[in-house]
């Protein structure tokens, strides 16, 4: 397989690579402010999303088909996520007296939520809205239970308030954006014969 053609550059999504260019512009705004270690794991994130979004996944046959199917505009969705957080270790916003730590995590489980609702919705088959919801949710505990174990293992966590209240902004973002992605996504093409016989239940 060749790495990348003609035809997989021309699929890439134009709003992801003006996302990757701002957040280049971030991370030589820590560099000057002399927040190294913060423009080093900006740097380790960018590298991240290039991961994810350079591979020809719609050609990478050992890759599950509903990612091989996900929207190429989604692409975006890490590295926004990225760029939102990115200000709280960088400048210390998460630390201040100041909504900001449940923005981010209301605001990343909604675009988290979009991904889930789109992935679900490729199959073309009608689900309804609280359906929807409930897998969002159950996805959202999941996702934001495992970031908190990450902030503790990492020393970043802060009280059981903190914690709790992640953990349901994180789900009810999910909740929403799946419900919401997934509708708006229903009725698109369905998948090749084979991977619909390949298919099993959600």
């Amino acid at each position: 397989m060749s790495l990348l053609t003609k035809d997989d550059l021309s699929r890439q999504s134009p709003s992801a690579w003006a996302c990757l260019g701002i957040l280049v512009g971030v991370i030589i705004a820590f560099w000057l402010l002399d927040k190294r270690q913060a423009a080093y794991g900006t740097l380790a994130a960018l590298v991240g999303c290039l991961g994810l979004i350079l591979p020809p996944r719609e050609r990478m046959t050992a890759l599950p088909w509903r990612i091989r199917r996900l929207p190429r505009q989604l692409d975006a969705v890490p590295v926004l996520a990225t760029l939102l957080s990115s200000p709280g270790y960088g400048v210390n916003w998460f630390y201040g007296a100041n909504p900001y730590d449940e923005v981010v995590h209301l605001i990343s489980g909604l675009l988290a939520g979009a991904v889930v609702g789109s992935l679900l919705a490729v199959d073309g088959r009608p689900r309804k809205a609280i359906r929807l919801a409930l897998l969002g949710t159950g996805c959202g505990i999941a996702l934001g239970t495992s970031w908190e174990i990450f902030e503790w293992a990492t020393g970043l966590i802060g009280d059981w308030t903190d914690t709790w209240t992640d953990i349901a902004l994180t789900a009810s973002g999910l909740m929403l954006g799946t419900a919401f992605w997934g509708r708006q996504r229903q009725g698109g093409p369905l998948p090749l014969r084979r991977s619909m016989d390949a298919m099993g239940s959600d």
